[in-house]
């Protein structure tokens, strides 16, 4: 018999596209669902439609809440409901705005029943980008467009330190997860979904399904659209923190206030002296040829004294070398003030 599968939507105000998403996860291939609607105080059709679905599908549950508390309150309820009713093998979470293929859930626990130390897996995304709506988003991003992702552990755990690698609305996570009583960070906000994941990272295995099995909608009315500023703020945060802890699981001794040239050098001589395994000693190489890449500001002679630093030709392979020195360089011209903006005197 298949797992039970328990699905997580929270919808806010999105009648526009709620029932073509919400008909996607009904649809499903693999049929023995618990969909839990967590409703945030709509005040469009959104209700209704949950509502209208639900006469027609059992497996459906509606947890109305009386007024809008945003976004990861409502993902906490929802998380809380599924822990105390015990319900669902694997906990599936989508957004109420997105179209899951038919058989996102099954090639996706697919796997995942296969192989016990993947905690968590998610696929690629199709991007469904709205024209002429005002969303920043789908200015830079092609409609049709596939967002690929790492499909192995250690390549998708080597992405936090430098931004967020889950494609959150396609995840399906076992739920020893929820029951070992982790949940969103409403410290987090706006960037509550790249937490959650980092933090279930250590748990265990991520992994990626190689094919895009969800349609991620890009519109003016979704947080990455009206938000990013803040997110942004915040993602740097989880940044640091992911950049530190790899720091601290290889046993360096140096950790990052900022990604600063000084401290990424002073890291990179301490690799040096480290008497590493081979897979170790290419990640952390990996990783420090990631932070020279995004170097802050670099002080005016950075170029020159990594030019100059035979430690530095040795360290990294001739592609890296001067990928790190053309950025370098090209941080520092682009710092250079323009004359035109200067006062005459």
């Amino acid at each position: 018999m298949q797992p039970l599968v328990s699905v997580l939507i929270c919808a806010y105000n999105v009648e526009k596209y709620f029932a073509q998403s919400l008909a996607a996860v009904v649809n499903q291939t693999w049929r023995n669902l618990d969909i839990l609607i967590v409703d945030d105080g709509s005040t469009d059709g959104t209700l209704a439609i949950a509502r209208r679905f639900q006469e027609q599908d059992s497996r459906i549950r509606i947890l109305a809440q009386p007024r809008n508390s945003g976004l990861i309150p409502s993902l906490n309820i929802g998380l809380d409901e599924l822990a105390k009713s015990g319900m669902g093998e694997y906990i599936a979470r989508t957004d109420a705005d997105d179209i899951a293929a038919p058989d996102w859930i099954e090639k996706i626990v697919g796997e995942m029943e296969k192989d016990r130390s993947i905690i968590a897996m998610g696929a690629w995304l199709e991007v469904l980008s709205e024209e002429k709506d005002g969303n920043r988003l789908a200015r830079h991003h092609r409609h049709g467009a596939i967002w690929d992702k790492p499909t192995q552990h250690e390549d998708i755990a080597a992405v936090f330190p430098f931004g967020n690698p889950i494609h959150n609305n396609t995840m399906i996570m076992r739920r020893s997860v929820i029951d070992g009583g982790l949940r969103y960070n409403t410290e987090r906000d706006w960037a509550e979904d790249y937490q959650f994941w980092y933090d279930v990272s250590k748990l265990g295995r991520l992994a990626y399904y190689p094919e895009a099995l969800v349609k991620y909608r890009l519109h003016a009315n979704q947080v990455s659209s009206k938000h990013s500023v803040r997110q942004h703020e915040i993602a740097q945060g989880i940044q640091k923190t992911a950049r530190n802890d790899f720091l601290q699981s290889m046993g360096f001794k140096t950790r990052f206030d900022s990604l600063e040239y000084r401290q990424t050098k002073a890291v990179a001589y301490e690799l040096l002296e480290k008497d590493l395994p081979e897979d170790d000693f290419e990640r952390v190489r990996h990783f420090l040829y990631q932070c020279f890449k995004r170097t802050d500001t670099p002080p005016a002679g950075a170029w020159l004294d990594f030019a100059a630093d035979g430690k530095m030709r040795r360290l990294f392979t001739m592609r890296q070398y001067f990928s790190i020195l053309r950025r370098l360089i090209k941080n520092r011209w682009q710092a250079r003030p323009d004359p035109a903006d200067k006062k005459t005197g």
